[in-house]
């Protein structure tokens, strides 16, 4: 079965702001566990599962299992010392232990430039 991805990002990100990410996929999270890493080139990175591959509903909620719905959760200031362009990867895992990547594509963060005291 070919896994079909879909993706809802903000349009503007900031540093150091909370970010919820939103993903669909084509089948039934029953039996799957949910990983997610954001990193930079500069070895800034998050690892954020599931509760079921060792994270929590705070990291990757899955919001609708049988249409296949979940939610990256990054909580605020975990972005801050991170790259204007960083990297997000989403990977799925079977009742097999079988691992697939499903999403791998760059995110850019917006400099906020005006500074509050």
């Amino acid at each position: 079965m070919k896994i079909e991805t879909s993706i809802t990002i903000p349009d503007n990100l900031f540093r150091g702001n909370s970010l919820d990410i939103g993903v669909l996929v084509n089948l039934n999270l029953e039996n799957y566990k949910i990983r997610a890493e954001f990193f930079d080139q500069f070895y800034s990175n998050i690892n954020l599962a599931t509760s079921n591959a060792g994270g929590s509903n705070d990291e990757i909620e899955v919001t609708d299992e049988d249409s296949g719905e979940f939610t990256i959760h990054i909580a605020k200031n975990l972005t801050t010392n991170f790259h204007l362009i960083s990297f997000l990867e989403i990977e799925l895992e079977d009742a097999d232990g079988k691992v697939q990547t499903i999403y791998f594509s760059s995110i850019k963060f917006q400099d906020n430039i005006y500074y509050r005291a």
